[in-house]
Formats: structure tokens, sequence, C-alpha cells
């Protein structure tokens, strides 16, 4: 079975209270998807990038962080950075290279709910790939706004994954070579749509395992069910969740 290191990003804006910060209930839910279905092992390993003022609110209020970290079976690790003062930069620390020796690296958002054993598709991985998933094309601008608009199929910036380090730092730094405070309204990732195509060898596709808010799902395919919403939007992203979360309890997805 193929290893994974795993990263998601969580953090506070510089000018918010962390106790506002309805992420962190996102988070939650999040890491208790992947702690019930995730199937991570001992040779895996999960990454929680986050701020500093974040962290320390999680490690001393009582939360179930604590408990759902003790259930994972894989090691886990915090990388921490300053708070952000814009949701842009915060967005940025998802292309920050990590030192990774398992055979995928892969990034998630964290409104993205783990419906199956991530192992079904790392399986299926070969190496010195970029694996995306498509949505919309360019020219829809929430892909393409920094790129010529074409049919050419737009990358969502929430999942990917890369199962060579020398092809997770060439899109990291191509993604920081374009990456600015353009104002787009999904943020980073006509950027990184950009840096995706600029990539040597051709992308590979786990589009057939995620689910952008049930379209396309598929019991049987569905590894990945992405609860996507307005960028920043914590109050609306985790009402979307729960109702998700009870439509999973109950049986629809």
């Amino acid at each position: 079975m193929k290893s994974l290191f795993l990263n998601c990003v969580l953090f506070t804006l510089k000018n918010q209270e962390v106790r506002e910060n309805n992420y962190l209930l996102i988070f939650y839910t999040w890491l208790s998807k992947l702690v019930q279905n995730g199937g991570l092992g001992r040779d895996d390993f999960l990454m929680i990038s986050i701020d500093e003022r974040t962290l320390e609110y999680i490690k001393t209020t009582p939360r179930p962080l604590t408990y759902l970290l003790s259930q994972l079976k894989c090691p886990h690790a915090f990388k921490i950075f300053p708070a952000p003062e814009t949701l842009s930069d915060g967005m940025k620390m998802r292309y920050e290279t990590h030192d990774f020796k398992q055979d995928v690296f892969m990034y998630l958002d964290i409104d993205i709910l783990v419906m199956k054993p991530l192992s079904l598709i790392t399986s299926q991985t070969t190496p010195a790939k970029l694996y995306v998933c498509t949505e919309g094309t360019l020219r829809d601008p929430n892909y393409g706004a920094d790129m010529s608009a074409t049919d050419d199929p737009g990358y969502t910036s929430a999942v990917f994954m890369a199962t060579a380090p020398w092809v997770q730092e060439v899109l990291f730094r191509r993604v920081h070579e374009v990456y600015r405070n353009a104002g787009y309204y999904t943020l980073d990732q006509p950027f990184f749509n950009r840096a995706g195509y600029q990539m040597p060898h051709d992308n590979k596709l786990l589009t057939r395992h995620h689910s952008f808010n049930g379209h396309g799902y598929s019991k049987e395919h569905t590894v990945l069910f992405n609860c996507g919403g307005e960028p920043g939007k914590g109050d609306i992203h985790y009402e979307k969740i729960q109702e998700v979360c009870c439509l999973i309890n109950a049986g629809m997805f």
C-alpha cells in the first residue's frame, strides 16, 4: 500500500478573534471524518499547517481536538506560521513546501469530507505526476481569471496530489511566481491553474473520486465530498457541512 503525506491548512485572520472563527468547528468535523473513514496508518503522516494564535487557542480551550488526534493511526505534526492579514495570504499557505518521504503528497481543504479510505485514490497513482480535479473550464474566472479564456478544464485548488517531491516543489514555486493579491473571488485558485498548466508533464485526474456539493457523486467511487462555498464565510461553510453530515448519516450519500 502506498504511503500518504496529507496536508491541510487552518488559520484565523490577524484582526479576528479566534473564538469567533467557525473554521475551527469545520476542522473538527473534517478531522472526525478523516479518523472515521480515511484509513490512515503508521506509514502515513498528517501535517496541519496552522497559525500560532489558532494553535494556542485550540490547545488551551476545551475542545475535541486532543481526543480526535489520539484516534489517528498515523503520526501528525503542526507547521506553524504567523497569522495572515488577508484571506489571500492565508490561502497562500497551501503552497508551502513539505519535506515528505511518503509515496504521495496530498493537499486537502478542511471543507472536503473524507467518505472512504484515501488509499482508494493513492493506490491508483503513478510516480512523478501531479493529480488534479477538474471543475468547469478556463472561461470561468473562478479558474481562468489569470489566464486566457479557453475551453480547457479548470482545476480546483481544494485538493491535489504530487507523487514526487520535485513535482510539489516545481508546482509551488510556479504558484509563488505568479501569486499576488488580485482580488479574485476564488483568491488563489486562478494562480494554481496557471501553475498547473505550466507543469512539464501532463497532469492526471482524480475527478472520478471527487464530488463538488454532490455533483458527480457516486456511492462506489466518491472518496472526497467537497462542501464548497463562498471563500472565507465560515458560518455558511459550517452550516452546509452540518447539513451534509446529516444527509450522510441518513443514508442519502
